[in-house]
């Protein structure tokens, strides 16, 4: 047969139509509430037949359409009386298929026939199960709740930029974040550009221009200053999509102004704890550094008593004039040398350059403080052979910090033993070195040995230690991605401080 006749021969068209299409398509008649005629389709997918359906009478609605559907079904039979030839309505309900399953379903339906009337009394239905599409509804539905909900928690804002429309839509979180009226006349990146400092806004501008056009994601921090003059710190992530085919960005952004103080109280409190620390431990060494001033002062005196003498009697030797001056000027420098350390130990150090410096030197300039201490106590200092050439990259005053920390808590551990003793050792490898700190005490035990790097741990006696020194001198040799530990099975306590030779590059950023 000719496609030109199969054509003209509509009841074999229809019946090919029929046994291709994957929908549902039947009649329905309006007055009967019930079905009068569907294809195969309908037994395939819900298990009925159409006597079946039609025994099911006037409960047709009641016993196969979910309850909270039926009024939706109601008021498309009424609307449906009134269609137009060629009009179509389209409505969702539930249809429970034979086994009690329900099944979502999309129903366009169109006038079928009319009355002598001409009132619609049947209509032709065609219904596609999208209960996939519903289901995937619903699991998206409640996915985008538990976010809201993560988000609301989390007081995060959501936005959305139509790129190619240069269109901005916020959420209500987003307005309130930047102290922005939801009923504002401007846009929204307009109002912020009237709150957000000038420089933080020029470097967002250029960050997401920069994700726009290289199709990345950005992050980027900006301040704004509310209507009461406070200042927030906002926080704002985007990312780049292409998947509905025009070029979008999507984000989040949070207040972390509260955070941000919290970090800057934090930090103040270091500060001011690195700062007693370091007080007490000048108290501590306050009469050995007293000592080490007086005896080059009385030096001095000394000397200048004798050219003193000198100038009395007329009798000015050359040679003794000399060796006075020479003495003085010697003693003078040990005397600067002093205050120079201690000036130096006074300042945190925290932004000084890394700088390469002489493993030796860090040593002795640390000692200039303890020496006498040590010896007035009867604690023997031993340092053994160091390379005068062998340096490291560091901030030379945390270093000595660092150094000095320890050789104070030996000397609080030690000293009520009847050996007394502290030596210095120095061990290099190709990449690092280390410096390690031994007393003459048997070792801390495991239980301690696990707490001692702890903030506020201290074993000494109340009004003694903070609980700081060790917690913040580890913390120094990390910023200097080095190690400080207890090296254990020792037969004397030992204390290392571990340090590359030579920072990486980015450890320079400071």
């Amino acid at each position: 047969m000719k496609i030109a006749d199969l054509l003209n021969d509509k009841n074999t068209l229809l019946e090919k139509i029929n046994q291709t299409i994957p929908n549902s398509v039947y009649i329905f008649d309006l007055n009967e509430v019930n079905m009068v005629w569907f294809n195969d389709r309908v037994k395939d997918l819900y298990g009925y037949t159409l006597a079946e359906i039609r025994a099911q009478g006037t409960e047709y609605y009641a016993r196969s359409m979910h309850p909270d559907d039926v009024p939706v079904l109601n008021a498309a039979i009424e609307r449906s009386r009134t269609l137009k030839e060629g009009e179509v309505i389209s409505i969702e309900y539930r249809f429970k298929d034979s086994q009690g399953q329900y099944h979502w379903i999309n129903d366009r339906i169109t006038p079928f026939s009319r009355d002598e009337r001409g009132q619609v009394n049947s209509v032709l239905g065609i219904a596609t199960d999208v209960n996939d599409r519903k289901t995937y509804e619903e699991n998206l539905k409640k996915t985008i709740e538990k976010l809201n909900l993560s988000l609301s928690a989390a007081n995060m804002g959501t936005w959305e930029w139509d790129i190619e429309q240069n269109h901005l839509h916020w959420d209500s979180k987003m307005y309130s974040m930047h102290d922005v009226p939801e009923n504002s006349e401007l846009d929204p990146m307009t109002e912020v550009w009237k709150r957000g400092f000038r420089e933080d806004m020029e470097n967002v501008n250029r960050k997401v221009h920069e994700a726009v056009a290289n199709h990345q994601d950005f992050y980027v921090t900006y301040r704004v200053t509310y209507e009461n003059k406070e200042v927030h710190h906002i926080e704002c992530y985007g990312k780049f999509m292409t998947s509905s085919g025009t070029p979008r960005m999507y984000g989040v952004a949070w207040d972390s102004t509260e955070e941000i103080q919290t970090e800057m109280q934090m930090a103040e409190a270091k500060a001011k704890m690195i700062s007693s620390t370091k007080m007490a431990a000048l108290g501590e060494m306050s009469g050995g550094i007293a000592h080490e001033i007086n005896n080059p002062l009385t030096v001095i005196q000394a000397r200048a008593f004798q050219l003193q003498q000198m100038v009395d009697s007329g009798k000015m030797d050359p040679v003794k004039i000399k060796q006075a001056s020479e003495s003085i000027s010697r003693t003078a420098d040990k005397i600067a040398r002093i205050i120079k350390s201690l000036r130096s130990f006074a300042r945190e150090g925290t932004y000084d350059p890394f700088e390469v410096v002489p493993v030796k030197q860090i040593i002795d300039e640390t000692l200039e403080f303890c020496r006498t201490r040590f010896y007035n106590h009867g604690v023997e200092v031993e340092v053994l052979p160091i390379d005068p050439d062998l340096e490291v990259e560091c901030r030379l005053i945390q270093i000595e910090q660092v150094l000095l920390n320890l050789l104070n808590n030996s000397f609080d551990a030690i000293a009520n033993l009847k050996d007394k003793w502290i030596r210095i050792q120095v061990e290099e490898t190709e990449d690092h070195v280390e410096i390690l700190v031994i007393d003459s005490g048997n070792g801390i035990p495991d239980i301690i040995a696990d707490q001692i790097m702890l903030p506020f741990f201290t074993t000494k006696e109340v009004g003694k230690g903070t609980g700081l020194g060790l917690s913040i001198s580890a913390g120094i040799i990390k910023s200097h991605n080095g190690d400080l530990h207890l090296q254990p099975d020792t037969p004397n306590t030992t204390f290392v401080i571990k340090l590359p030779r030579w920072q990486e590059e980015d450890s320079l950023d400071y």
